[in-house]
């Protein structure tokens, strides 16, 4: 060690001096609170960084979910741009794609029968008006 001060010219501390231990002192005094602060830096970041990654995780949940009634909705559309052709189709997607349009007809005509009761009310109510 001796020789490497000597050869690069560096300067021997003395750490016996009495300037040396002030130095220390201060240096370990301000050093702590330093150091508390940056864990609490460390640990605020470590809360900012889980609540990100729990949105992150939380937005590719609901990107890859991809669910049957959104795979028969894509794949009908595929059918009607013509896209896809009936005989391309196995016989499971053809079903599924028969029972979703029956549920869409279905759906059709409930919301159908409900809107024309609302016009009957209306029209009776005009009528009871005159």
């Amino acid at each position: 060690m001796k020789e490497n001060t000597d050869e690069k010219s560096l300067v021997k501390i003395n750490e016996n001096s009495i300037f040396y231990k002030v130095k220390l002192f201060f240096k370990r005094l301000f050093h702590k609170d330093t150091f508390s602060e940056n864990i609490d830096v460390v640990e605020q970041n470590i809360v900012v960084n889980s609540v990100e990654d729990k949105k992150s995780k939380f937005m590719e949940n609901i990107r890859i979910v991809e669910d049957e009634s959104t795979i028969l909705l894509k794949l009908q559309n595929r059918y009607r741009n013509g896209e896809l052709k009936e005989e391309e189709l196995t016989d499971e997607q053809l079903d599924s794609l028969c029972e979703l349009y029956d549920k869409q007809i279905a759906d059709l005509k409930k919301s159908n029968a409900v809107k024309k009761q609302k016009l009957l009310e209306r029209r009776r109510k005009l009528q009871a008006n005159n």
